[in-house]
């Protein structure tokens, strides 16, 4: 077997995305060194495809779309996931309320079976584990795999390369038709991925102030005219947002 000698630079860039992530108003952490939470409001509930009012709380809801989900997103959450951008808007009053994902539910319309929103942590693993499914390349020789920003020169060509991310350099012997290591699937993929999923998710705890961010369901297998519904279960009672 012929030994290559390559580079593979994965999507680890995502931490360039974290610093765009715009800052809703939401309520402090536990983590407050994890940065700005979920993303920004929109003017009022009714500026999303679904929304529905309580005892003068409003929520708004809406699914993204693929497109939407690659342009808002680094990590490749099409592979997993749907996303539901979730606003949550409380009474004049502003008296403190409790956001827990325990408290959401998606169904596919005309089902009783519901899905749960999944954890940063949950999601990012999903990920990592798709990332890394495919089939091995036999390492013939031994891998240095760290963390990399500045300049790298191709040992085959001479030429410098700018890098920012996760990289491994490895020596392998290839077959024909053996698929290169896939990005995402390290273990520092996987913390960078849970990051950006962190930042970018609805903030749990209390708030007294309007919040937004994303919810993550774990449905792959999103049928393309299939109509879905998210319950919210806010304060015993079930407001339910049709979702197109």
């Amino acid at each position: 077997m012929r030994l290559m000698r390559f580079v593979v630079l994965s999507a680890v860039s995502l931490t360039v995305a974290l610093l765009s992530t715009s800052p809703s108003k939401a309520q402090s952490t536990d983590d407050d060194s994890s940065g700005p939470r979920g993303s920004v409001p929109r003017s009022s509930a009714t500026r999303y495809h679904s929304h529905a009012q309580s005892n003068g709380t409003s929520v708004g809801a809406e699914i993204l779309t693929r497109k939407q989900v690659q342009k808002t997103f680094v990590s490749d959450l099409n592979r997993c996931c749907i996303v539901v951008e979730f606003s949550f808007y409380p009474s004049k009053e502003k008296v403190p309320h409790d956001l827990l994902l325990d408290d959401f539910a998606l169904y596919i319309s005309g089902s009783d079976i519901a899905t749960k929103p999944q954890s940063a942590t949950v999601v990012a693993a999903s990920l990592q584990k798709k990332a890394g499914s495919g089939a091995p390349v036999s390492v013939q020789s031994g891998a240095t795999v760290g963390y990399e920003s500045g300049t790298y020169t191709d040992p085959n060509t001479g030429q410098p390369t700018k890098v920012h991310g996760v990289y491994t350099v490895t020596e392998v012997g290839v077959g024909v038709g053996h698929p290169n290591p896939a990005p995402g699937s390290t273990d520092r993929d996987r913390q960078v991925m849970e990051k950006e999923l962190v930042q970018k998710g609805l903030p749990e705890g209390k708030t007294a102030a309007p919040v937004a961010g994303y919810l993550y369901f774990s449905m792959h297998d999103r049928k393309k005219n299939a109509k879905y519904q998210l319950e919210y279960n806010f304060n015993g009672e079930k407001l339910v947002l049709p979702m197109p």
